[in-house]
C-alpha cells in the first residue's frame, strides 16, 4: 500500500506531499514550495528513494525548494505542458504582492525536465498517475490522480469547502469552476483529495458541502 506524508512548508503552509510505493521503495515529491531541509528530513524518515518532483502549478509557494531538491537527489522535475510560460517567468511565479519577501525572484524560475499532457497516464515509482489539466488558478495547473490508490493531488484547484484564488496572473474564475465541476467531480466520490493548503477532503464531501460549487450547480 502507498504511503502519504504531508510536509507543510513556507509562510503560506503549503502542503508538500511525499507519496511512496513500499514495494519499489521509491518516492514522489509533490510541490516542494520551501524549507528544503525539512523536506529532506521527511524523505529520510520514509526510508525511500525520491525519483521525481511533480508540480501542480508554478507559484512560488509550490516551487521554492525545487532546485535544491533536484540537485540533492538528481531527479527530474515534471509539470503540465501548459504551465511552461509561467515557470519561466519570475513575475508570474512570484506575484507583485509577495515580491518584498523574495529579493531574488529569478532564482525561482523552473525548467522542467518533462511536461505532461492532459489525461496522460504516467508511470512513476511503480504507480500509475492520470495527469489532469485543471486550469483556473493558473492556466497550466494540473491535478494528479492515482486511480489504484484513490488519491488526488489537487494543488490550489480544490480545497476543503473552497477553491483556489483567481486574481493572480492567468487565473480565471469561470475556468476554475469548470475544472472542479467537470474534471475533478467526475472522479469517484470516495477519492481522497490532497489539496495545496489545508486539510484533506474527498470528492463526495466537496460535492455536498463546497459552497463555491454548490451554489452554481446545475447552471
Amino acid at each position: 500500500m502507498h504511503i502519504v506524508k504531508t510536509v507543510p512548508v513556507g509562510p503560506l503552509e503549503t502542503n508538500c506531499y511525499l507519496i511512496g510505493n513500499p514495494e519499489t521503495k521509491e518516492l514522489l515529491i509533490f510541490d516542494p514550495g520551501a524549507d528544503a531541509a525539512k523536506i529532506k528530513d521527511a524523505v529520510h524518515e520514509t526510508g525511500m528513494k525520491p525519483v521525481a518532483i511533480l508540480l501542480t502549478h508554478g507559484h512560488f509557494d509550490h516551487v521554492g525548494a525545487v532546485q535544491n531538491l533536484k540537485t540533492e537527489y538528481g531527479i527530474p522535475v515534471i509539470a503540465g505542458e501548459e504551465e511552461k510560460d509561467i515557470l519561466s517567468d519570475s513575475g508570474s511565479i512570484l506575484p507583485a504582492m509577495f515580491q518584498e519577501a523574495y529579493p531574488h525572484p529569478d532564482a525561482l524560475r523552473i525548467a522542467p525536465d518533462r511536461f505532461v499532457q492532459n489525461e496522460e497516464l504516467a508511470e512513476l515509482a511503480g504507480m500509475y498517475i492520470t495527469c489532469l489539466h485543471t486550469p483556473g488558478h493558473t492556466a497550466g495547473g494540473y491535478s494528479y490522480f492515482f486511480p489504484a490508490e484513490g488519491l488526488l493531488v489537487s494543488g490550489d484547484t480544490l480545497f476543503m469547502e473552497s477553491i483556489g484564488r483567481t486574481d493572480l496572473p492567468t487565473g480565471d474564475a469561470e475556468t476554475l469552476l469548470r475544472s472542479v465541476k467537470e474534471v475533478l467531480y467526475s472522479l469517484p466520490d470516495e477519492t481522497i483529495v490532497l489539496p495545496g493548503h489545508g486539510p484533506a477532503t474527498n470528492i463526495a464531501y466537496e460535492k455536498r458541502y463546497n459552497f463555491y460549487t454548490f451554489e452554481r450547480r446545475g447552471k
